[in-house]
């Protein structure tokens, strides 16, 4: 394993914050069924198309954003915008489906002990609730988020294995009442990723697990383990429905989802959404300027968003994840609005009907590990 070498964000780690018992007696054994095929069970088409980044998409409407990149003060407002602005929570749910969204992530993401503090459930039900009445009559599902504890891209702030027992068992089991999957996002670490994994398997759910990655797009973990390792340390696969990169370069993504599709059954989806940040160590801006194109006549702020991640571009990133790597799971993170999702949603769509190679259907998703492996051979 590669030693962790992470840049200072913060001078002190935050403080842990003891939950109150009762709410973690009262989130346990929750265990309402999960769809057996999440895919299968939506019909037409073989790829399924997640949200984007619902913290960015809640700045560009108005809800605060402010403090460095992957601290949880930097989304406080976005944590509160569920009691305080559900309808503001609800419009960008919308947008993101509207944009072509077959599954949208809970916005609870920052809904965490050391962001709000002890009364944590209440927020947390929240978000499950806006995410639900977001779906209306729509098939999109609901990814209930289990997220870092104390901050992103911070393997070193990681909790001791006792304090994410607790943690994630009362995330889950708040979140999993309004979920159709749980989705354990942003791990940094293989311990957090297993810790997260087994709370959410609790629940009786299925279980998606996604890793966020090194910016050297070197197949490896921003805490240095490799992919290999980090799947070995999950505590079961069983139950384990998808494995995934998020909150990652589109680079990276490239280089891990070859080796997570080499390491794992094929019975197991693989999928990514990545950012649309320039790097994950930017200071980032307070402001929303730069996320779309410059308008005539107006000065935009400095922008931490890459400007070559135009929607059609990252459209054929995320395509070529499919046809390259097998992926059937792909959305985007933080940085990638509904437009960008349109793009990505349009063009999987056309590759599907118009049949191109790599892509056609239900049966050819079950097929894809088997064609990937001849044509590696």
């Amino acid at each position: 394993v590669k030693p962790i070498a992470l840049r200072k964000l913060f001078k002190s780690p935050q403080k842990d914050v003891q939950l109150p018992d009762e709410y973690a007696d009262l989130c346990r054994g929750v265990n309402a069924p999960s769809p057996p095929s999440l895919i299968a069970e939506r019909g037409a088409g073989s790829t399924l198309i997640l949200d984007g980044g619902m913290g960015h998409e809640l700045r560009r409407r108005g809800v605060t954003i402010k403090g460095p990149v992957g601290s949880q003060e930097r989304f406080l407002g976005v944590a509160l915008a569920n009691t305080e602005q559900p309808s503001v929570v609800r419009a960008a749910h919308s947008a993101f489906i509207e944009a072509g969204a077959g599954a949208i992530i809970t916005n609870n993401y920052a809904c965490v002990p050391a962001t709000i503090g002890s009364d944590v459930v209440p927020h947390i039900t929240a978000a499950g609730k806006v995410a639900r009445e977001s779906v209306g009559s729509s098939k999109a599902l609901v990814l209930g988020s289990l997220p870092p504890l104390k901050a992103t891209y911070r393997p070193d702030l990681v909790s001791p294995e006792s304090e994410m027992a607790r943690d994630y068992t009362t995330i889950a089991g708040a979140i999993a009442p309004h979920s159709d999957v749980l989705v354990c996002e942003t791990m940094s670490r293989a311990d957090e990723a297993a810790a997260a994994c087994k709370a959410a398997l609790e629940t009786g759910k299925k279980v998606w697990v996604s890793w966020t990655l090194s910016e050297e797009a070197d197949g490896t973990l921003i805490s240095g383990e490799t992919i290999e390792e980090a799947v070995a340390a999950l505590p079961t696969l069983d139950g384990v429905d998808a494995l995934l990169f998020n909150c990652s370069s589109i680079e990276a993504v490239d280089a891990g989802l070859p080796r997570l599709r080499a390491c794992i059954p094929d019975r197991i989806k693989i999928g990514a959404y990545a950012n649309g940040f320039h790097t994950v160590k930017s200071e980032g801006t307070d402001s929303a300027a730069g996320a779309l194109s410059d308008k005539e006549g107006e000065k935009a702020a400095p922008s931490e968003y890459r400007k070559d991640l135009t929607p059609e571009a990252y459209a054929q990133a995320g395509a070529g994840w499919v046809k390259k790597h097998g992926a059937c799971i792909v959305g985007g993170c933080c940085g990638i609005f509904p437009e960008h999702i349109k793009a990505l949603s349009d063009l999987i769509n056309k590759m599907e009907v118009e049949g191109v190679e790599g892509y056609g259907g239900e049966s050819e998703v079950a097929e894809r590990p088997a064609k990937l492996a001849r044509r590696q051979q």
